[in-house]
């Protein structure tokens, strides 16, 4: 397989580097392609793409990548264009609110890398946009920050199933039952 190059852009987050990427990086690398197969995923704030290629990779399924920054967007638009990345389709909205992704929901794999206020905010909207049986991947999360993430997706229809922690930030990977 080829290597990639990918422009993080001045205001697309996402070169790989950061602990909270390299957690979800890893939490997708414990996920086995053989139990768990998703035919439709969904990437938000997902900066220049780096979670959304590692998807379509790894998985070879359609990537619905938004982020809410449309420089952002415009870096991931060169990233695809770049790196043959037609499994993913890049689209500016803020959380869920964009018509294409509740045409596309529920989604069986769906990844948040952003800060602990929006991962609070939409975690009523990812759990509706969740196939039963999917599996939800967020990051961005601080340790002094992570008891109140687990209380807020506690309450939804989710199992905590990995726990990763790198430095001080940590990746959560849940399954909706």
């Amino acid at each position: 397989m080829r290597e990639m190059e990918l422009m993080a852009g001045a205001h697309a987050f996402g070169d790989g580097n950061h602990p909270s990427t390299r957690g979800v990086l890893e939490a997708l690398m414990l996920i086995d392609p053989d139990a768990f197969t998703p035919i439709n995923a969904c990437d938000i704030g997902a900066g220049s793409g780096i979670i959304s290629f590692a998807i379509a990779r790894k998985f070879g399924c359609p990537v619905l990548a938004t982020d809410m920054a449309k420089s952002a967007i415009e870096t991931l638009k060169q990233n695809i264009t770049q790196n043959n990345g037609t499994a993913i389709t890049p689209i500016h909205a803020d959380g869920f609110a964009h018509p294409e992704i509740a045409a596309r929901a529920p989604f069986d794999l769906m990844v948040m890398n952003i800060l602990p206020e929006p991962l609070l905010k939409l975690a009523n909207a990812a759990n509706t946009h969740l196939a039963e049986g999917g599996v939800l991947i967020i990051s961005g999360i601080l340790l002094s920050k992570e008891s109140i993430i687990i209380q807020a997706y506690q309450m939804l229809d989710l199992e905590l199933t990995t726990r990763i922690v790198i430095g001080d930030w940590v990746t959560l990977l849940w399954q909706k039952e």
